[in-house]
């Protein structure tokens, strides 16, 4: 059997395409969102709640990432998820951020090798990434909670849990879990101070 090259395209609204792949509540905007899924089993991957607008591209394996009420990712957002990324409701995330829960290839150099040796072939017949061996690459969940404000071109990384609340200060790297009301800032990222 043919291996399938995973389901990669801007939404259009004249494919019945989210319905497919996609949860998403009526009052949402996602005309602006460009999802890549290396995975080629037919179910939901992406649930989005009301009054949301999402003008992210993500890219995810078979996994599931879950976006509550009324988030705004503005353009130029990546979100890169092998395990699994939830974002609550009343967040916003600016322009130029990255969201990954994954290492994206293993620490260990001939691993990597492994990868580098697929890349291009993979590149030509639009799969790269699809023969990863996701085994020997770590990956951790990344929960986003309530009325969080991601600022532009921060990164957050695998594993991370962002409290209730929190502020994150535009180009910062988050590395660990960040407290209810804390604004962070930096690389990495460490507490400056609280807010309300």
């Amino acid at each position: 059997m043919e291996k399938s090259k995973g389901i990669s395209q801007i939404l259009d609204k004249k494919v019945n395409y989210q319905s497919k792949y996609i949860n998403k509540g009526d009052s949402s905007n996602i005309d602006n969102l460009n999802l890549n899924i290396r995975s080629s089993e037919e179910k939901i991957y992406l649930d989005i709640g009301e009054e949301c607008v999402i003008n992210a591209t993500i890219n995810m394996g078979n996994c599931n990432i879950k976006i509550g009420d009324r988030v705004l990712i503005n353009n130029g957002t990546t979100l890169y998820s092998v395990n699994e990324i939830s974002i609550g409701n009343d967040v916003m995330i600016s322009w130029g951020c990255t969201i990954i829960d994954n290492n994206s290839h293993s620490i260990v150099s001939s691993e990597r090798l492994k990868d580098l040796k697929n890349a291009r072939k993979e590149y030509e017949k639009g799969i790269l990434g699809e023969n990863s061996d996701w085994s020997c690459i770590e990956n951790k969940p990344i929960v986003i909670k309530d009325k969080v404000w991601i600022g532009f071109n921060s990164i957050i990384m695998k594993g991370v849990t962002i409290g209730e609340g929190a502020v994150i200060a535009a180009g910062s790297v988050v590395t660990k879990d960040v407290p209810n009301y804390a604004v962070m800032g930096g690389n990495p990222a460490k507490i400056l101070k609280y807010t309300t």
